[in-house]
């Protein structure tokens, strides 16, 4: 279950690039020429030089006056068509309000996602204390759930852990479904989103805090540079996610040949697009990206050779 879970959350296959793709390529909002320093709220990103409540209505009235005009001409809008119009207009309006380039745009969408989209995105989770899938399940709430996840996924037997937890076996199991299923049916993502975040942040307990996972001198100095090193963690995962593509279980092998277990490095992984999120750099993500994809050939090359070469390799055309 995790490694399925945090491969949605944390881009292990192409998804992630497709999605930046998406979002980057956002160049009509880009005026390089105009471009002038702009006062924001540090909460909403909005500029501090107008009221929400304005920037709202000029969006709506855009947005409301484009729809009238297409269903005058007879087109049959969607509600999906209709959250497009939105979208593109809330993306026209900022950048004209504030003479700002696409990834300050890119950085205000995810600062208010969940107000616009209704989707959380990690780094700017806002928490309804009275939403119901963050309601306790047998008095273990999703941080003390994540933090058993920490330790579990570690490498401690999950027996340990509901032991130094206090309760059953049986416990655990209903934990690691009904957690899991609010995730997927929370449509704001708020209990995915939050869940990430605590694994980004390491999250532990009182009760769990004697509970280490084993970790060698090499494996914690490789724990402590993917940490600080972007590189050195792009390298990485691109050679687990290489490692998948030819067989091999790459949490295993990056545990074998790194010391890194797969709790800690999923956490990295947690820390590096939280922090992505909050700072977007179109540039820097790009820089990123296609660092990684460079390693994970490399690796690739590695594993096949190790495996007596690729198939397609015997076959002449």
């Amino acid at each position: 279950m995790f490694k399925k879970l945090f491969g949605s959350l944390t881009g292990d296959n192409k998804q992630e690039n497709q999605n930046y793709e998406a979002q980057t390529s956002n160049n009509n909002y880009e005026d390089d020429n105009n471009y002038q320093e702009t006062e924001y709220d540090p909460e909403t990103l909005h500029g501090t030089h107008y009221d929400v409540e304005d920037f709202d209505n000029e969006v709506a009235a855009r947005a409301e006056a484009w729809i009238a005009d297409e269903r005058a001409n007879g087109e049959n809008l969607d509600e999906k068509d209709i959250q497009n119009i939105y979208f593109n207009y809330r993306r026209a309006v900022y950048t004209e309000w504030n003479n700002c380039d696409s990834d300050q745009m890119i950085r205000f969408e995810h600062a208010n996602s969940l107000k616009y989209s209704g989707i959380q995105t990690s780094g700017f989770v806002k928490v309804d204390d009275n939403n119901p899938f963050l309601e306790p399940v047998h008095g273990v709430d999703l941080r003390t759930y994540t933090a058993m996840c920490l330790k579990i996924s570690a490498g401690i037997d999950y027996l340990e852990v509901c032991k130094a937890m206090g309760f059953e076996p049986i416990i655990w199991e209903e934990l690691n479904t009904i957690w899991p299923q609010r995730m997927g049916e929370d449509t704001s993502f708020t209990v995915t989103t939050l869940f990430g975040q605590y694994y980004a942040e390491n999250v532990t307990v009182p009760q769990l805090e004697n509970l280490k996972a084993e970790i060698s001198e090499e494996g914690a100095a490789n724990l402590e540079r993917i940490r600080t090193d972007r590189y050195f963690y792009e390298e990485l995962a691109g050679a687990r996610q290489a490692a998948y593509e030819y067989g091999i279980d790459g949490a295993q092998w990056i545990l074998d040949n790194f010391g890194i277990n797969l709790a800690d490095f999923q956490s990295v992984a947690m820390q590096w697009m939280t922090e992505q999120n909050q700072n977007w750099n179109s540039e820097d993500i790009m820089e990123f990206t296609n660092y990684q994809q460079e390693k994970q050939k490399e690796y690739a090359a590695k594993f096949a050779a190790e495996q007596g070469g690729n198939i397609a390799d015997d076959v002449n055309f």
